[in-house]
């Protein structure tokens, strides 16, 4: 996508089978078995998007996926910013990547894949398969899903980040939690005390609130 993105067309959708050097934030390695997964990326277009939504894409594209699995009886919750969790254990990750003047988010969703496969992780996984105990196919996934993300990316053209945010916390975004936010080196310890309406997260710490942009939040 990034190699292409100046000659393809908005809202191209590139699809991979496998990955062998998946990454996600941070550079960290996604794993992505031969035919398993749902692993893709969406050319956006940003003519219509105001700048400060550019980030704001990715936190869109998990309240879209949260509730599309919510339908299929999967307990997710989005954590702050933008990781999908099933019982604290993941399922799904988004990143994006500004190749202006386009967007290439891509998602790493785990369908088919099984408990063997996350063998040797570090953090706890989950897949659509281990929470169902059935196997789905994943180009109807991917189709409910570009359909649906299509609608709520013109409502955050139209009207911003606001529409969702009521929305937002209301898939568990650990409002109330303890947590730690790590910021580079820097390390925040608090509670979790709301999603502001720009989509930053509103930190209480010993020494009072603090708006966080970004980092990596550990619940």
């Amino acid at each position: 996508m990034r190699e292409k993105a100046a000659s393809l067309p908005e809202w191209t959708v590139v699809t991979a089978e496998y990955q062998t050097g998946g990454r996600g934030r941070h550079g960290r390695a996604w794993i992505a078995p031969k035919g398993k997964n749902l692993c893709f990326n969406i050319l956006l277009p940003t003519i219509d998007l105001k700048p400060e939504f550019y980030a704001p894409t990715t936190q869109i594209a998990a309240i879209t996926l949260a509730n599309m699995l919510r339908k299929k009886g999967i307990n997710s919750e989005i954590k702050w910013p933008n990781d999908i969790l099933v019982n604290k254990r993941k399922i799904c990750g988004i990143i994006s990547e500004l190749l202006f003047p386009k967007i290439s988010l891509g998602i790493g969703l785990n369908v088919n894949t099984e408990k063997s496969d996350f063998a040797g992780l570090d953090k706890p996984a989950t897949s659509i398969f281990m929470e169902k105990g059935e196997i789905f196919d994943r180009e109807s996934l991917l189709q409910e899903f570009l359909t649906e993300f299509r609608a709520n990316f013109g409502v955050l053209c139209e009207k911003g980040l606001l529409p969702f945010i009521e929305e937002w916390q209301k898939i568990g975004c650990f409002v109330g939690h303890r947590a730690r936010v790590l910021e580079g080196d820097l390390v925040l310890e608090g509670v979790i005390e709301s999603i502001q309406d720009d989509g930053s997260l509103l930190f209480r710490m010993e020494n009072g609130l603090k708006t966080i942009w970004s980092g990596d939040l550990e619940i």
